[in-house]
């Protein structure tokens, strides 16, 4: 009983919404700059262009011309509906600037590398202490 009562909490509890730096990865084989990263690893490519660009003329027909602007989807919020006794989560999205995702994973990689190196300068400090 106790078992069984332990799912159901569990089901009815709001899922986490991850951080940025465990959703999406920085890549250089993206266009848009960005993965998706599903178990750790970088994915596929993260973001559809914003707009859309067309050669403006036939010379440039054979040509791929790559979108500007990428956006991507990132849950912001969930809302739960109540079933009686269950709670059904839907995702609440919002659309995203996928320079705005780089800028944020940069700064965070900046902060852990800034933390890794205080840390390094500690330990140095209190080994020759």
């Amino acid at each position: 009983m106790s078992r069984a009562r332990t799912r159901i909490e569990a089901r009815n509890k709001m899922p986490e919404i991850k951080p940025w730096h465990e959703e999406f990865t920085l890549s250089d084989s993206s266009p848009s700059g960005l993965r998706y990263l599903v178990s750790g690893s970088a994915s596929v490519v993260a973001g559809c262009p914003k707009e859309v660009t067309w050669p403006h003329d036939e010379s440039m027909a054979q040509h791929c011309i790559c979108p500007r602007h990428y956006v991507v989807s990132a849950i912001v919020d969930w809302e739960g509906t109540d079933l009686g006794g269950f709670t059904k989560w839907d995702m609440q999205l919002e659309t995203v600037s996928a320079w705005v995702v780089r800028e944020i994973l940069l700064e965070h990689a900046e902060r852990e590398q800034q933390i890794q190196l205080l840390e390094q300068h500690l330990q140095q400090h209190l080994e020759v202490a």
